[in-house]
């Protein structure tokens, strides 16, 4: 059997392994489909038919016939969120008969346009989160987008295929943000059609600090009919709804964070309108070992103080360090005076949180107005501030001026005369910041010495008004599998029904966010209806219904050597001096057409990729290059993408050869898809950090590559 073979029946069995038969019973055998997110090592990357890695990002996945669809953003053309200048990408659709091998079918409508652009490019917010609904009554399918150019904050568009084009329809009308101008007012949403065919928008409503909404919309599924109701969340955001045994489930990010990993959480209802219900809610106030315990729950306010106007606020506090957030910790307490309710008033925070020039300690200065920020300034404070330390707080409000002592020492003079009469309370955030301090020996007094009020905490606390119990939901996962929750796909399966969850792995918030990655699992459901945790396994099986015996496109007779297609990861560092190389062995006599790899840039580079094919010498170096190609870093795209260079070169079997990747740019990098299961025994990795003068064989690692060698005449 020659090399060609060989490498040919490894290809076909990695395809086996996706798509398999069970073994032979007594009634036909039913095909089962196995999702791969990755290996020992982690999550990998997923490619598309046409060798690309599937580049779709947090959108969702759909079932319309026999066919499944993935909906997502594209990030190949180089967008970046908040990055001025950066083009927007657009929405990407696949389909797919097995949910394994996917098929790109292009764009859902022309972004490219300038309208789409100044919508949605760098400059802007940005535009994300495809969601597509097919209408039985009109035989249309509605995809939802989210954008910021609009009070609304979504674009419809409709189709008559799945895959497009999509023509935008008028802009929709929703309850909650009806009239109001563009800006950050709703994000993240869902669109759920119930089996009756009505249908739902749930979305993210950030003019309430991240609350979910779900609103009936008409029979069109074009616009709202103002029939909504909230959950009563905060910071919260990707909702995505699903019905099983007649019971309604929303599952959400919990808590919200832009390109982060986060926690996903559910809600059940019996029907879409609610009432939802989740984990029983934990009172952020607690009285513990004589002294005030604030975890998170934002405002608290004492009963008694409407009509203070001027008078000395003393207390004790310790600040608490915070759980690490991206490698971030840090403790910070924080008190509310001349406040009328935990919307309006003066908040001050103590704390050592990294300002910019105020590292170490400092005072942050937040005046509220109608649950919104009207100003905030930071001052260091001439003291570090350590978490788990007392401090002895005392602010004194006197007509317009606040002045602030820590330990004696005033740390701040303040001129604000927004306010002039209000009660006092502490406030920590709670969320993804889940601050937390101790607070003891209050003590509120006039001018003329009188104490208007006092609690050290040795009994109960009647005389404050706790911060509302918030709605909390059932948490199944701490970190989403490494990324953010998506959707839930209900497809059919063979009995009953399949609840896929959908992750986007993103690429820890880089700004070359086409490297992020999916993570896919079936739910799983106890007797009593509520969700298992997620367990974040490499792969799964699914006996979907009407699944097709499908292992996938023929390999191309032309195909002469293959990396194939699982067990591969991003890695970017081609620049400058660094240079990488595989090589490969024919496998076959004939002409080599052409050697194609896998790559992608990040970072701007300001020079083009180069790719060399040479022969190897006998010490293992690549030799002088026999053909060379400059690709424009125009040309490459931000997501794992093949580029070829054409060869035509007579090979023998056996010819042993080198594809060499370099640049000379000074600026960004080119990228590879690379495995270190050794996919390909006939070559190997090279690598060199001296401009190729020297080469260095990476054991059992390949760079994902592809070559054609037609048969010789």
């Amino acid at each position: 059997m020659n090399r060609r073979s060989v490498l040919l029946l490894s290809a076909a069995a990695a395809l086996v392994i996706l798509v398999a038969t069970p073994p032979a019973a007594a009634e036909s055998p039913q095909p089962v489909t196995t999702v791969v997110n990755g290996d020992a090592t982690g999550s990998t990357l997923r490619f598309a038919t046409d060798g690309d890695a599937v580049d779709a990002h947090d959108g969702e996945i759909r079932r319309f016939g026999d066919r499944y669809y993935l909906y997502g953003t594209r990030y190949g053309c180089g967008y970046e969120w908040q990055r001025p200048g950066a083009p927007f990408c657009g929405f990407a659709s696949y389909s797919s008969a097995d949910l394994v091998h996917w098929r790109d079918e292009g764009p859902l409508f022309d972004a490219s346009t300038a309208q789409w652009q100044q919508r949605c490019n760098g400059n802007t917010y940005g535009c994300y989160r495809p969601h597509v609904a097919f209408n039985a009554a009109t035989g249309k399918y509605v995809l939802w987008i989210n954008s910021y150019d609009i009070g609304v904050g979504y674009h419809v568009l409709t189709s008559d295929l799945p895959t497009g084009p999509f023509l935008e329809e008028p802009f929709p009308r929703l309850a909650v943000t009806d009239g109001v101008p563009p800006g950050l007012n709703n994000g993240d949403h869902d669109l759920f059609v119930d089996d009756d065919g009505t249908a739902y928008l749930v979305f993210t409503d950030w003019r309430r600090g991240g609350d979910i909404v779900v609103e009936k919309l008409d029979p069109t599924y074009r616009t709202g009919t103002g029939e909504y109701t909230r959950l009563g969340l905060t910071r919260v955001e990707a909702p995505s709804m699903f019905e099983r045994d007649g019971r309604y489930y929303l599952t959400l990010s919990d808590p919200n964070c832009g390109y982060c990993t986060t926690g996903t959480s559910y809600f059940t209802a019996p029907t879409p309108l609610g009432p939802w219900t989740g984990a029983p809610a934990l009172d952020s106030w607690q009285v513990a070992g004589g002294e005030l315990l604030v975890d998170g729950g934002g405002i608290g306010l004492s009963k008694a103080g409407a009509q203070w106007t001027d008078y000395d606020l003393t207390f004790t506090t310790t600040p608490l360090q915070t759980a690490s957030q991206g490698g971030q910790s840090y403790a910070q307490a924080g008190w509310v005076f001349r406040a009328s309710d935990s919307g309006n008033g003066y908040s001050w925070l103590l704390g050592n949180y990294p300002h910019a020039g105020a590292t170490g300690g400092n005072l942050t200065k937040v005046v509220w107005r109608g649950s919104g920020i009207a100003s905030v300034a930071t001052v260091k404070t001439p003291m570090a501030i350590e978490g788990g330390r007392s401090y002895a707080v005392r602010t004194q409000v006197s007509g317009d001026t606040i002045r602030t002592w820590v330990d004696g020492v005033l740390i701040d003079e303040t001129t604000d005369g927004t306010y002039g009469a209000g009660r006092i309370g502490f406030r920590e955030s709670g969320g993804s910041d889940h601050e937390s301090a101790r607070f003891d020996d209050v003590k509120v007094t006039a001018p003329d010495g009188t104490v208007l009020f006092a609690d050290d905490f040795s009994g109960d606390l009647a005389a404050w008004d706790r911060p509302a119990l918030p709605p909390v939901g059932i948490k199944i996962s701490n970190d989403s599998c490494g990324g953010q929750p998506a959707d839930i796909a209900a497809l059919p399966a063979r009995q009953g029904k399949v609840y896929l969850y959908q992750s986007d792995l993103w690429n820890n918030g880089a700004p070359n966010e086409a490297l992020a990655r999916h993570h896919w699992e079936p739910l799983r459901f106890r007797a009593d209806g509520s969700i298992e945790p997620i367990t974040c396994g490499r792969s799964y099986d699914l006996p979907l219904a009407g699944l097709r015996d499908n292992t996938g496109p023929p390999v191309p007779a032309s195909i002469d050597v293959t990396a194939g297609d699982l067990g591969f990861r991003a890695f970017c560092d081609v620049a400058g001096r660094i240079q990488r190389a595989q090589t490969f062995t024919a496998g076959r006599s004939g002409r080599l057409e052409r050697v194609s790899y896998t790559t992608f840039q990040s970072g701007h580079p300001d020079g083009p990729l180069i790719l060399e094919v040479s022969r190897l010498g006998a010490d293992g170096r690549p030799g002088e290059p026999l053909v060379r190609r400059e690709v424009p870093a125009a040309a490459v795209s931000w997501s794992p993408s093949r580029v070829a260079v054409e060869v035509g070169l007579d090979v023998a079997a056996g010819d042993r050869f080198a594809l060499v990747v370099r640049t000379a740019a000074g600026r960004g990098c080119y990228g590879m898809a690379y495995s270190d299961a050794d996919p390909y025994p006939g070559g190997s990795a090279l690598y060199s950090n001296d401009g190729g003068t020297t080469w260095r064989e990476e054991t059992g690692r390949d760079l994902r590559i592809d070559t054609t060698v037609a048969a010789g005449t």
